[in-house]
């Protein structure tokens, strides 16, 4: 019995132990959960005098609940303020990227962030104030200069909400919080936007706003749209973008710009008159843009390059002419109101161009106006090659509306699909033109731009001029040189090459083969 009584009373001394233990495991991992403080960051004022110390509190609530904050505000050693802030980030520890903070003249401002949370903003007052009561415009100028390179703070007007301001001819605008939120950044980017493309013969620029809660959320995106078909535009286009970004660094370095240079848009030429809209945002080139602009450029050249390429292809679907014949871009047979004076007329003159189809029939581009230095065409046909007399008008306008100098006609052996050439720019640029019913109605083809690497590293496309079309069994192909002035040289072929197209639908949409010689 007395050994009974001995084990009970182990037994007991056991579980009295076990659950002390059990206890001090529940109060350990309660400690651990919610209680234990951490370090997790400091922050001092510009003077030395001020501090912050961010200190985690627990962990996350399980499993995916808001972090705990703990913040202390030390004048010296001596403890001014101290806060709790729960953050709501997806179950994630409290940590630096949390916090951002903004010291001001009379306090801090603290932005707590979260990826399930709005920003929120805490302001603390070095003389324990719990309200901001305003600044003297004195105090506003030595915070704006102390906070962005203005030289001279000309206005500042007290309105709703803020103050309206100018400094160094850039108005701009904050609120009347102590953070003094200000649109400074992106009013300066925009100033400096209008002040280079005025200087960019033909690139026309237009501006979206979109405002925000505060003035600096105020974003400012350029629409800067090409001219004239993409893939003539391509290289100047991508220059242009470089020469305005390289201005706009060298008076507001990327790190300082902010959201300002968020982005911009792009307008691309489709066929037809409309343009098509692209967003270059984000990109991962910009912020490296000052110490690698050829990277920049080339995805910018890319970037454009693939749309050219792509976009006439999905609008010339398979089966004939027929399906594009819908779009704008193609024009109808002659205008009915033309007389037939004006035909017989433009009979008796001379084609720039002509094509002799194997039943002896001959087309002619013929010249029938002249502007600026241009020719505008009209297409006709003649019974026989040289037999001007049996004149007749196919088309008043096969490269609509275009004018420059007529350098190619072709035809398929189906005696319906050819090809008509334009030289602009002066014979340094070119169009191709595509019809499907024997010319009476022509679209423009756009032509995919290879990607040649220059010596300085940047793409360049040297193919701008389309020279001949021929057909071979199943395939289309088409030679296009480098025009008047191309000056580009393969070492490894010897030449100044031209591009080598090929086409496996009859010429609706052609991609890059190789570079070859000319006489190929």
């Amino acid at each position: 019995m007395e050994t009974v009584k001995k084990i009970l009373k182990f037994t007991g001394i056991i579980l009295a132990i076990l659950v002390a233990f059990v206890l001090a495991l529940l109060l350990w991992i309660k400690y651990m959960v919610s209680w234990r403080i951490t370090d997790v960051g400091s922050e001092t004022s510009p003077d030395g005098r001020y501090r912050l110390r961010f200190q985690a509190v627990g962990e996350a609530d399980f499993p995916f609940g808001p972090s705990h904050a703990k913040v202390t505000l030390y004048d010296g050693r001596e403890k001014l303020q101290s806060f709790r802030e729960d953050i709501s980030d997806d179950g994630g520890a409290f940590r630096p990227d949390n916090y951002s903070v903004e010291w001001m003249p009379y306090g801090v401002v603290i932005t707590f962030s979260g990826s399930e949370q709005p920003d929120r903003e805490v302001e603390i007052f070095f003389d324990g104030r719990e309200a901001f009561e305003g600044y003297s415009d004195e105090e506003i100028a030595a915070i704006l200069k102390d906070r962005y390179p203005i030289e001279n703070v000309e206005r500042i007007t007290r309105e709703s909400g803020g103050y309206s301001i100018r400094a160094d001819g850039i108005d701009f605008r904050t609120d009347d919080r102590m953070a003094l939120h200000d649109s400074y950044r992106q009013e300066r980017f925009k100033a400096l936007t209008d002040e280079v493309f005025p200087k960019l013969v033909q690139r026309s620029l237009s501006w979206e706003e979109e405002k925000g809660e505060t003035p600096a959320d105020t974003v400012y995106t350029p629409v800067i749209a090409m001219n004239g078909p993409g893939k003539s535009d391509l290289e100047s286009y991508c220059a242009d973008i470089c020469e305005w970004l390289t201005y706009c660094f060298e008076r507001l370095p990327y790190e300082e710009g902010g959201d300002a240079y968020s982005g911009f848009i792009l307008t691309i030429p489709s066929p037809g008159d409309a343009k098509t809209r692209y967003s270059f945002s984000q990109n991962p080139y910009l912020a490296g843009f000052s110490e690698n602009e050829t990277e920049f450029y080339n995805g910018l050249y890319s970037f454009i390059s693939s749309y050219i390429d792509g976009e006439y292809d999905d609008l010339i679907k398979a089966d004939g002419i027929d399906a594009a014949k819908a779009d704008e871009g193609y024009t109808e047979q002659y205008n009915p109101d033309i007389t037939g004076e004006a035909i017989a007329l433009w009979g008796t003159y001379e084609p720039d161009v002509t094509y002799e189809a194997p039943d002896g029939r001959e087309y002619g581009l013929v010249p029938v106006d002249r502007a600026l230095g241009s020719s505008y065409y009209v297409l006709m046909s003649y019974a026989k090659k040289g037999d001007r007399d049996s004149a007749k008008l196919i088309n008043t306008d096969p490269f609509l509306g275009s004018g420059g100098e007529a350098n190619l006609i072709t035809f398929l052996e189906d005696g319906k699909t050819g090809f008509i050439g334009l030289t602009y720019n002066g014979g340094d640029d070119g169009l191709l033109y595509m019809t499907g019913d024997g010319g009476e109605s022509f679209a423009e083809v756009s032509l995919p731009v290879p990607e040649i690497t220059l010596p300085d590293g940047r793409l360049y496309n040297p193919f701008t001029v389309p020279e001949e079309v021929w057909e071979e069994p199943g395939k289309v192909y088409l030679k296009v040189g480098q025009g008047a002035n191309g000056d580009y040289y393969n070492e490894e072929l010897g030449c100044h090459p031209c591009g080598i197209y090929v086409s496996e639908n009859k010429g609706k949409t052609f991609s890059f083969l190789k570079e070859g010689k000319e006489e190929e």
